[in-house]
């Protein structure tokens, strides 16, 4: 019996899961498995901060319920990460497309244009929608060994060509995600259990990431956790940074800068609800 209760003990409770933790619901080396890690990770972030940024709200709401969006400290805009418009299209790249089924696929978003999907099935899928006045061509490049895709989509006319979007997904050597679109880099740590130890996303206000400084398939060696602002936060239209369990709400939509701090421990029973 006591043998029995010794090696009972041993056994540590599984650690109940929250939406704000990291959940890996797709361990494939492919280009599909690599796209649903993202959204995972994005999921976390997202969870972090609306439920933090929902409870500081409730609690404005709760001391002043009849002008509580007067006050400085309420949070007015929605925390949505890399809306990328058109990469849902990259839901039908994976091995099994061929040229022929894609005719079907991808027969609505086409809009009447003649469809011609080129791919090798493993890192490289090419997607093109041509029409008497423009091309436009849905790109990925997928990398098995870091596990790091780049999507490009494009468009050329009689004028020249130009790149509409790109989004790159990569990780750090130190094994932080690092995420990039034209508008928006984002870096966020995960602990071995999948908590956030640290993230910062920053939107930009006008300006523009390029292309050309690619983190894809692998970030240089000196992106760390300052990458994001590494330029300055004045470029920048809102800001969102988690460090040391306190969530930064930075904005300068409606003018001035602001900024919210919240500290996550005062609301932790809000993520098991």
């Amino acid at each position: 019996m006591l043998l029995l209760l010794c090696s009972c003990s041993k056994n540590e409770p599984e650690k109940i899961r929250t939406a704000d933790m990291l959940t890996i619901t797709n361990t494939e080396q492919t280009f599909q498995g690599c796209r649903e890690r993202l959204f995972n990770v994005l999921a976390a972030m997202k969870a972090k901060v609306s439920v933090l940024e929902n409870e500081h709200n409730r609690n404005i709401r709760i001391e002043n319920p009849s002008e509580y969006f007067l006050e400085n400290d309420y949070i007015l805009t929605a925390f949505e990460p890399l809306q990328i418009g058109s990469f849902e299209i990259t839901e039908g790249f994976h091995s099994d497309m061929t040229d022929e089924s894609a005719q079907t696929f991808f027969e609505l978003q086409s809009e009447g244009a003649d469809i011609i999907y080129s791919s090798d099935g493993q890192a490289s899928f090419v997607l093109k929608f041509v029409s008497e006045e423009t091309t436009k061509e849905y790109s990925v490049e997928y990398n098995k060994k870091q596990d790091s895709f780049r999507y490009i989509k494009k468009t050329e006319t009689d004028i020249g060509e130009i790149v509409d979007e790109f989004f790159e997904f990569s990780k750090t050597s130190a094994g932080a995600y690092v995420m990039q679109s034209m508008t928006e880099r984002c870096y966020i740590e995960f602990d071995k259990e999948g908590e956030i130890v640290y993230f910062c996303c920053g939107e930009l206000r006008e300006d523009m990431f390029s292309p050309e400084n690619s983190i894809y398939p692998s970030p240089d060696k000196s992106i760390d956790k300052h990458w994001v602002l590494s330029n300055g936060k004045a470029r920048f239209l809102n800001i969102h940074t988690f460090e040391n369990k306190v969530l930064t709400h930075e904005d300068c939509s409606s003018g001035p800068w602001k900024s919210v701090k919240i500290d996550a421990e005062s609301y932790e029973s809000a993520f098991y609800m």
